[in-house]
């Protein structure tokens, strides 16, 4: 008799973010995130040293958790705060999605 071959499930590519570091650059803002599960990853924001801050912030906020919404089913939210006049940290924070009541539910009145 043939055996089927087990199907792995794909592992997402990266844990859940927990920390953000933002450095200033020249053409762009590279950042480095930390994840859960002791993994990461990098990238770089291309907008010019002049950009305003919480332009970058939000366009690196919005990334991770767009991606962490799709890999993970969380949505989560950061907090920025300064480590040096050049960097920044994110510290993120898991947060509670309201699920939708279901079709048809009586909706509560208080």
């Amino acid at each position: 008799m043939a055996r089927r071959p087990k199907t792995k499930k794909k592992q997402p590519p990266f844990g859940i973010p927990r920390e953000i570091i933002l450095l200033t650059g020249q053409d762009v803002w590279p950042y480095t995130f930390i994840a859960d599960d002791s993994g990461g990853g990098c990238g770089k924001v291309p907008m010019p040293a002049d950009a305003a801050l919480e332009e970058v912030q939000t366009a690196i906020s919005t990334q991770l958790a767009d991606l962490t919404r799709i890999f993970h089913g969380v949505e989560i939210d950061v907090e920025w705060s300064s480590l040096t006049p050049d960097s920044w940290v994110g510290h993120i924070r898991r947060v509670t999605a309201e699920v939708p009541a279901p079709p048809g539910a009586v909706p509560e009145v208080g």
